[in-house]
Parts: C-alpha cells; structure tokens; sequence
C-alpha cells in the first residue's frame, strides 16, 4: 500500500502549469508563479463488492467432497451448496440405526423376544393355577379334619412360592419392556444428534441470491477455525459497493460522506465519484488496513470483484507552489531584472505530488530558477 498522499489526473489539470518550465539560453530552467488550488487526498486500492453479499462458511473441518453449484448460478435460502465429507459420522449413523431396528424387532408383537417371555409366564401361571386347586381341595379336607396340617401347610407353602415365580415372570417381561423403550428412545435421541451433526457437513445458502465467488474446489481441506474458511460469495448484483483498504495510520482523517474518486483499469480515460457510507471501526491485524466502504455511480458496466483503484478528498489547497527541486536549504533562486538571486522562503512541511507551498518569500507573478 503506498503510504503517500497522491492527486488524480483529473486534477492535475488544475495544476498542469506545474509542468511548463521555461528552458533560457543559458542552459537553466525558469518557472513563473501562480496560484493554484490543489486537491488533497488519500490513495487507497480495493475492489468492488455486492452491497448485500454474504460470506458463506462452514462450523466443521472436513474435505469438500461435493460441490453442487457454479458461479452466477441463482440460489434459494437452504439450497445445498456443497457437502464436507466425514464418513464416520455416517457409521455411526448406521450402528445407531442398527441398534434401534434391533430393539424394534424385539418390541414388535410377534417377536421371539416377546415369546420367550409369554411363554415362561404362561408356564409360571399354569403351574400356581393348578397348585392353587391342590391348595383348594387340601384346604376343604383339612377343614374336615380328613388330612393333617402338614399336607396343608405343604399346599399353601407351594402355592406361595408358583405366585412369587408368576408375579416376577411377568414383572421381569413389564421391567424388559421398559428398559427396551428406554434404549429405543435413547438411540432415537442419539440419532436426531448425530443427523444434526451430519447437517453441518451440507452447506446451505443462507439467502435468495447469486454465487458471487466459489472459494473452494472439490478436495480441498477445511479448516473452520482458519481465516480462509470461505466456500461461496451469495448476493445480489443489483447494487453495488466499493470496498476500499486504507492504511491504518490515515483512517482518523476519514469521515463518512467525503467524497471519493476512483479509477478502473477496464475505463482507464473515465473517473468515477461517489461518497464514504461506513468505515469500520476495527483494523486488520495482518494487512493493517482498515475497511472503507463507498457508494460509487458506475455509470458503466462493471463486474463484481474488479480492482479499483481510489483517492479519498480530504479537502483543497489553495497558494503558490514550487516544484520540490527549486528548493534548497530554506532558500529558492529568484529570477529579478536578468539576475538571479538567493531569497529565504517558508514553505509547508507537507509534500503535493512533488510540489511544495510557499507560506511566505515570494508573489505571484514572480519567477524562480531552477537546475542553477
């Protein structure tokens, strides 16, 4: 980035005296006086952008396994734009599908699970039923006093313990039952997150528009922590926007709404205006630049992501100036008469695109020499 304060073409015009210098015959250079309004700015390079353009990015890491659109293809909002490969997340997917079909087979109704369990409780219940009658019948013979307690007592302890086996048959099948739901549903669960998971991996345009810019290739690897993570540009190209990259030391001069000039190498005889809309109040760390972004009127056709090339106006300048050459040690060489001699001048500090601004030593309308 050239760290200088640079004047357009367009302006030069104002200045292009500057240039004629008088050759004499005795081999120096003159330069008469005038005053001159110059045009102050700031250079800066950038590029034009989609005023509501988004950058697409990936939240996982992966290789890009698929891509499924082109540049200006048109786009809706949640249109797949490209898929980040992980086959694992896919083989956990069908283990937990697997599992879950499994535990679904066991819950159907005719599942040999379930027979399993039927069948012991129904041997469990066919044997308390039929003790239940043996208890029965000693129960009416010992009330008539025809067996003794003990083959009574034999009966009911027997009964007892077929009950117990029964109830626990078929509270083991209920408690069976219950911890396969448990398990489908947690496997159901786990499914749903693994599938979200899986939906990172599927890259979806976040909005109606056109692909601007594809970023990424098929096989390349991303990085969803890097910088670069940038897969696709989505945006519209009825309205544009100039991004400009000022150097960080200049943007407390900048201001929204001063005016900018800038310059295209497809029009290289036009130059266009427009107004600073926003400055952004952070700088890049790396490039040490801050964003400027500006309202152009491009009254020509241009595309998206051109470089430009910009002067921000940060005011005008009006007095004599000298070129820098003509200068030396406070002192210039004035041409009076036929003779030339040395007088003291104060100039400004700052530099004009190779010219200096007298404060103070000379007039308008006298000329200096230069090269003598």
């Amino acid at each position: 980035m050239k760290k200088i304060f640079l004047i357009f073409a367009i302006f030069l015009v104002s200045i292009a005296l500057f240039y004629f210098y008088n050759k004499s015959k005795n081999g120096y250079e003159t330069y008469k006086l005038e005053k001159k309004e110059v045009v102050k700015s700031i250079y800066a390079s950038g590029y034009i952008d989609s005023e509501n353009s988004v950058i697409v990015k990936s939240e996982v890491s992966g290789y890009v396994e698929k891509i499924y659109v082109k540049e200006n293809d048109q786009v809706k909002k949640g249109q797949i734009l490209a898929k980040i490969s992980n086959p694992t997340l896919y083989e956990n997917l069908k283990d937990i599908e697997f599992q879950a079909q499994l535990i679904k087979q066991k819950l159907s109704e005719n599942s040999d699970f379930r027979k399993q369990f039927i069948e012991n409780i129904e041997m469990k219940k066919a044997i308390y039923e039929n003790l239940l009658k043996v208890y029965e019948r000693r129960k009416n013979l010992f009330e008539k006093g025809l067996i003794p307690k003990e083959q009574f007592d034999e009966a009911a302890k027997n009964l007892e313990v077929a009950k117990r086996d029964y109830e626990k048959a078929v509270a083991s099948y209920q408690d069976s039952l219950k911890e396969l739901s448990y398990q489908l549903k947690s496997f159901e669960a786990k499914k749903l997150e693994v599938a979200k998971e899986i939906d990172k991996y599927y890259i979806k345009s976040p909005t109606d528009g056109k692909v601007l810019r594809k970023f990424v290739n098929e096989g390349d690897y991303l990085n969803n922590i890097s910088q670069n993570n940038q897969l696709f540009a989505i945006g519209s190209l009825d309205k544009t926007e100039t991004v400009l990259l000022v150097d960080e030391e200049y943007a407390p001069l900048l201001k929204e709404g001063m005016e900018v000039l800038v310059k295209l190498d497809s029009y290289p005889d036009k130059v266009f205006t427009g107004k600073i809309k926003t400055i952004e109040s952070q700088s890049d760390k790396n490039s040490r630049t801050v964003k400027v972004k500006a309202d152009v009127n491009y009254d020509r056709p241009v595309l998206l992501n051109m470089t430009v090339e910009s002067n921000i106006i940060l005011g005008k300048v009006s007095g004599l100036f000298i070129p820098e050459n003509a200068y030396k040690n406070g002192y210039v060489k004035l041409l009076e008469n036929g003779e030339i001699k040395n007088v003291k001048v104060e100039i400004d500090k700052e530099k004009y695109n190779g010219y200096l601004r007298v404060l103070s030593g000379l007039n308008e309308g006298q000329t200096i020499v230069i090269g003598k």
